[in-house]
């Protein structure tokens, strides 16, 4: 990671505290398309700067295995304390250099977190751990205010679509 702002105990558990969940709707969606190109079963996956977890939890319905992977050990012992789902494991690992074989992943996660990467080399690993179907998502959030609050409803309905 490029930056290691979050690393401290103090940010960490105003992380897990304040740091909205992932909409369901979200990786349901992002499940239902890793399923129209790969036809295999949905063994492993990992959140890439998962902070305290939230985004990695919420990935464990849906695969065999999960791997959340942060650099900061603070992130990780949060997201250790609150980890609640038995096929979640969490790591201390930056983004650059993934601890997984090659072809071995269907899909990796980043949210709200690749800006802190060096993403050429990230890409790269990602490129590497995905099996040939596997998608990469990245996600954030965003809270949109219109200089014109007439157009509110249209930014809405283009974010919804």
């Amino acid at each position: 990671m490029a930056n290691r702002f979050f690393e401290g105990a103090a940010h960490a558990a105003a992380y897990a505290k304040f740091r909205p969940l992932p909409p369901r709707g979200l990786i349901n969606r992002i499940v239902s398309f890793l399923k129209e190109g790969y036809s295999g079963n949905l063994k492993a996956a990992a959140d890439v700067g998962c902070g305290s977890g939230q985004s990695t939890q919420i990935l464990a319905p849906h695969f065999l295995e999960v791997t959340g992977l942060d650099i900061s050990e603070a992130q990780i012992s949060q997201a250790l304390k609150s980890a609640s789902e038995k096929n979640v494991t969490f790591k201390v690992n930056g983004a650059e250099t993934l601890p997984f074989s090659s072809s071995s992943l269907q899909l990796v996660t980043a949210s709200q977190a690749c800006h802190w990467f060096d993403l050429p080399k990230f890409y790269k690993e990602v490129d590497r751990v995905l099996v040939p179907g596997g998608i990469l998502a990245l996600y954030g959030y965003l809270f949109p205010r219109p200089v014109h609050p007439h157009l509110s409803e249209k930014l809405y309905e283009v974010i919804d679509h």
